[in-house]
């Protein structure tokens, strides 16, 4: 079955909007004109009964006056109803017999017959008490009113006026109207709602599908706002997301830039070291150049090695694939062996490198191996982005239950509008690229530090230096350290 056979038919926005407020109104309608219509009814059935009450004593007391009934006749024979009215009254005997009946119209249609009528058993002679009867032939209800006389007879009194149909006429044409009206302004609300509503949403529409066929997320979109604050939000979201990631994807660019570059570099020099000692010919110079040779090479490669493994460390990193091999150690000695490695690198670049360390130790729990390369991190660009007659200080102290390292320079600086971009992957500063470097160094250290349980701050001022400092929460000296490895 092909896919056109199976997908199923869209209407806009403004269709279903329309539709279920019609249903709505429609619905409310009806209940409305139902709940109105019992009332009318009701209302006009009272009213019946009123007349019949008023009838029923007026009646009686003719025939308390005159028992043969010919006053009754008279009485009846005079009263002007309308054609519309039904009415009926008769007198029953002590015995069930009709004594006396009379009708509008005059072949009354009431069930079993209302003049012909002639001997009710005695358990059949009605009570005193009112009575409803729906008379199909007329679709009304007639209200029924049977007066037991003191002299035994049944004076019976049946009456309904067109009021009821009238006014459920006029129930019916106000509740149409009602309905037109309601759909009309539903209608155009839906559509100025339609309108207020779906503008955003086709621009995003435009938007993405421009950034889908051009296949580049562009960062020049325009920024979509709306009167529906949900919708202006998403607006807002929309936009931030497409700038972060233009700015991702303008970083990855730099990054892959960058990565070619450092890998073009050492394979360079590798290449040339290869072909220097492919010519050296001329013992015994051979020997010491051989092993010249393979010392660049050996250097070169780990400069490779250690910015494929920073790729793969964020990587594993984010992936929660790189575990932790948790267990007592002392912080003061890994600083304190890091701070030596980066003392030729400082000297070489002409920059002032000076640790200040507790006496004794200074103990954590976490790992030696990722907490020695967090700290790697932070000395190596505090050298890196320090210009030369410059100083970085490397300070360790504990107290309060929190080992705190401050890893301080005078040199660049960072831009302030670049303060929350600094943990992100892949950001480099951009007074920071004329270094060598990936942008991954100050994220792995944020990952690295947060898996420790401990915070990373920084302080930084462009042509002033910055300050970073790495808290983390030291073990209570009571208890036994237990080895353990977690995820990062």
């Amino acid at each position: 079955m092909s896919l056109m056979g199976t997908s199923k038919r869209k209407y806009s926005f403004f269709v279903y909007l329309s539709l279920s407020y019609l249903a709505v109104f429609g619905f409310c309608a009806l209940i409305l004109y139902i709940v109105n219509s019992r009332i009318l009814s009701e209302s006009a059935r009272e009213f019946d009964r009123d007349d019949i009450r008023s009838d029923s004593l007026e009646y009686a007391e003719i025939l308390r006056n005159n028992t043969s009934g010919n006053w009754l006749a008279e009485e009846v024979a005079i009263e002007n109803y309308p054609s519309s009215t039904l009415f009926a009254i008769r007198v029953l005997g002590a015995d069930g017999r009709v004594v006396y009946a009379a009708s509008q119209p005059k072949d009354f249609a009431f069930p079993g017959g209302w003049n012909t009528r002639q001997v009710q058993p005695s358990n059949a002679i009605p009570k005193d008490g009112w009575r409803e009867i729906y008379l199909p032939a007329y679709q009304r209800h007639l209200q029924l009113k049977s007066t037991r006389q003191p002299d035994g007879r049944v004076l019976q009194v049946a009456k309904s006026t067109s009021r009821e149909q009238a006014l459920d006429g006029r129930l019916i044409r106000t509740s149409l109207a009602f309905f037109a009206l309601a759909s009309f302004f539903t209608l155009t609300n839906g559509l100025w709602m339609f309108i207020i509503t779906m503008r955003p949403i086709r621009h995003l529409n435009a938007d993405m599908s421009r950034i889908l066929a051009s296949e580049i997320c562009e960062a020049d979109t325009v920024r979509i706002r709306s009167r529906i604050a949900e919708l202006d939000a998403l607006g807002c979201f929309f936009d931030r997301v497409v700038h972060k990631n233009a700015a991702l994807i303008a970083a990855m660019r730099d990054t892959l830039d960058n990565v070619a570059h450092d890998f073009r570099t050492p394979l360079t020099r590798i290449r040339g070291a290869a072909e220097h000692a492919l010519r050296a010919r001329q013992p015994p110079a051979t020997q010491e150049t051989l092993l010249n040779v393979l010392g660049d090479i050996i250097e070169d490669c780990d400069a490779a090695r250690l910015q494929l493994q920073n790729l793969l460390d964020v990587r594993a990193m984010e992936s929660g694939l790189l575990k932790l091999d948790i267990r007592r150690h002392d912080l003061k000695k890994i600083v304190s062996e890091v701070a030596d490695l980066y003392t030729v690198m400082a000297e070489d670049k002409g920059v002032n490198l000076h640790a200040a360390l507790p006496d004794g130790e200074v103990l954590i729990d976490g790992d030696p191996v990722q907490l020695s390369q967090a700290v790697a991190n932070l000395i190596d660009n505090a050298i890196k982005y320090t210009p030369r007659g410059g100083s970085v200080r490397v300070e360790l102290e504990s107290g309060q239950g929190l080992v705190r390292l401050t890893v301080a320079d005078t040199g660049i600086g960072i831009p302030e509008d670049e303060h929350a971009l600094v943990w992100q992957r892949l950001y480099r500063s951009r007074n920071a690229r004329a270094e060598k470097g990936l942008g991954l160094g100050m994220s792995i250290v944020k990952t690295i530090v947060e898996a420790h349980g401990g915070t990373i701050t920084f302080s930084s001022a462009l042509g002033q230096g910055s300050t970073f400092v790495l808290t983390l929460p030291a073990p209570c000296r009571s208890s036994t350290p237990t080895p353990s490895k977690k995820n990062l």
